[in-house]
């Protein structure tokens, strides 16, 4: 909770982050991975901030998942030095500054296809070194990766070039979101370890061992030690949490670390409040029960629309609220508001410890 009497809350919309929220969310994820027996390689493209990866990797991560090589390269120069690149690195410039960071860091790349792990290859040659990569297996999201069947001759393919280690089969099970039931979602993570699992039966039978079976998403994270197979678990925004793992049942409005903090400043009818955060601060990621966001404390208010600097609310039969009023809000997506900002607030017994730099915020390369 934020101390009412800071001076910040004058100066809106900012994101808080509560330290000890954090913490703990950090704490009970590696103590979960370590009772499951498996890696905690989290994902910082929730926090983008080295800051944090150093606590999650003081807290036992075995490395950091980024989403871009501009992220992997804001968390080399802070010294954080294992990293997964889970995303495909196309074209010369992106493959010179893997070059660059190569001499840096410990570095593994996520892909699915033979042209880009020849990219990668060919790096790995001018370093006389082989390439750890995890291969996508689309298990359900269907977006990276091919079905278990269809991977297994890409992956044979990018096994034979010389100066790359075929180190593990990846997935993201971001489809169990969209599961009405806890009972479901857990089932998606089950049914997602095993398909890997399956791909990597296949490929050994024909004289390929891959060791890794790495998952990833915090809507199926708590069910880490019912997942079979897994050895590294990449959950991201379990750091913050936000409405759409609330709403997977993965989070309760007490665990989520980061709220957004704005004024009202327009009350124009008794159903309609204006605050001063918009699509500059929320993402605009559609919500399965509507709206933009949870308002803490206000169960009858919506965050129904968002315009570039305007957030309209909806309420719903009476409130109080004046202009100068401070809400705190949980985005329904967490990432995108943090690489909107270029700083975290971060509170602790409700009074200002630090401020967090959003390092890696804009790093789309």
């Amino acid at each position: 909770m934020i101390n009412e009497n800071f001076e910040l809350m004058s100066d809106t919309p900012f994101l808080a982050l509560d330290l000890e929220v954090l913490e703990r969310n950090l704490r009970g994820m590696a103590a979960l991975a370590k009772q499951a027996g498996v890696k905690l390689r989290p994902h910082t493209k929730t926090h983008k901030s080295p800051y944090i990866a150093k606590k999650q990797m003081e807290y036992g991560a075995a490395g950091i998942t980024v989403a871009k090589l501009g992220e992997a390269e804001v968390m080399a120069d802070h010294g954080i030095d294992d990293i997964l690149i889970a995303f495909p690195l196309v074209g010369r410039n992106k493959l010179k500054r893997f070059s660059d960071l190569l001499g840096r860091a410990k570095l593994t790349v996520g892909l699915d296809d033979i042209a880009v792990a020849k990219g990668i290859n060919d790096v790995g040659e001018a370093h006389k070194r082989r390439i750890p990569v995890y291969v996508d297996v689309d298990t359900g999201l269907h977006r990276m990766g091919r079905g278990v069947k269809e991977s297994v001759g890409p992956i044979l393919e990018i096994a034979k070039l010389p100066y790359l280690e075929v180190r593990g089969l990846m997935s993201h099970t971001g489809h169990a979101y969209a599961k009405p039931t806890v009972e479901e979602i857990k089932a998606t993570a089950i049914e997602d370890a095993e398909l890997l699992n399956e791909t990597r039966t296949l490929l050994d039978k024909l004289g390929l061992f891959v060791p890794e079976i790495s998952v990833g998403a915090s809507a199926t994270a708590r069910f880490i030690p019912d997942i079979p197979h897994a050895t590294e678990m990449r959950p991201g925004m379990y750091a913050f949490n936000d409405r759409f793992v609330m709403a997977a049942g993965g989070a309760e409005e007490e665990d989520c670390a980061v709220t957004v903090v704005a004024t009202v400043v327009a009350r124009p009818t008794p159903n309609r409040i204006i605050i001063d955060a918009g699509s500059k601060t929320f993402a605009a990621d559609a919500f399965k029960h509507g709206g933009h966001g949870h308002v803490i404390g206000h169960p009858n208010l919506t965050l129904r629309a968002l315009s570039e600097e305007h957030g309209t609310i909806e309420v719903t039969g009476h409130s109080e609220l004046r202009i100068g009023d401070v809400l705190r809000i949980i985005p329904n997506h967490i990432c995108p508001s943090i690489n909107l900002a270029d700083e975290l607030f971060a509170f602790r017994n409700g009074e200002l410890e630090t401020v967090v730099p959003v390092l890696g915020r804009g790093k789309n390369r």
